[in-house]
């Protein structure tokens, strides 16, 4: 997937990996995510909230929902992990900022939990216009996920994929050293 976005002051889309008792990372304003999901055949719903609220409330609305697919996310994880022998090619280093002070740390475990987490959704995230404006999108495993936008329109996304890599790129970065005490940002390769 590839995002066209008009450029801000900041690369145009990041994500952030952090302990799960970070507030909004650190000079930015925070919005409540948006997500759009169908958990009736033609029945569309946008639900406002992190992951874990969201899938709370759409509980409620279909017990029989699930916002989770297999298929997507055996998709999406083959697509990754075939991509992981050629990262620094496909995602350079220079994209990604490593342990930053005042944001907590997670662990491996935490990142890759909160990775399969994200993949597998099949919602459609949103974020209102910045620039610097982040969202949490997820807060479970011990890991804190946010989502900012630097545009100066909201983005939607097709799916959560593009997320899920990016925590992926924070933890193929940033946890070379320090496998068990890690955060970062990563920001999408389109920006400059």
């Amino acid at each position: 997937m590839r995002f066209t976005f008009i450029l801000a002051l900041l690369p145009a889309l990041s994500v952030v990996l952090a302990d799960d008792d970070m507030d909004s990372p650190m000079g930015t304003k925070e919005f409540v995510p948006t997500w759009e999901f169908e958990p009736f055949p033609g029945e569309k719903v946008v639900l406002n909230g992190t992951i874990e609220q969201v899938v709370a409330e759409l509980k409620q609305i279909n017990p029989d929902y699930s916002p989770f697919s297999s298929d997507i996310l055996a998709q999406a994880d083959a697509s990754f992990s075939s991509s992981t022998v050629q990262l620094p090619e496909i995602y350079p280093r220079d994209k990604v900022l490593c342990n930053m002070p005042k944001w907590g740390f997670v662990d491996t475990y935490s990142s890759d939990r909160g990775y399969s987490h994200l993949l597998g959704v099949r919602g459609r995230p949103r974020g209102d216009p910045g620039p610097g404006n982040c969202g949490r999108v997820s807060c479970g495993y011990k890991a804190a996920v946010w989502f900012c936008n630097d545009n100066k329109r909201h983005i939607v996304l097709d799916n959560f994929q593009e997320i899920a890599h990016m925590v992926g790129f924070i933890k193929y970065y940033c946890s070379a050293n320090s496998p068990n005490k890690f955060n970062g940002q990563a920001f999408h390769q389109t920006a400059p």
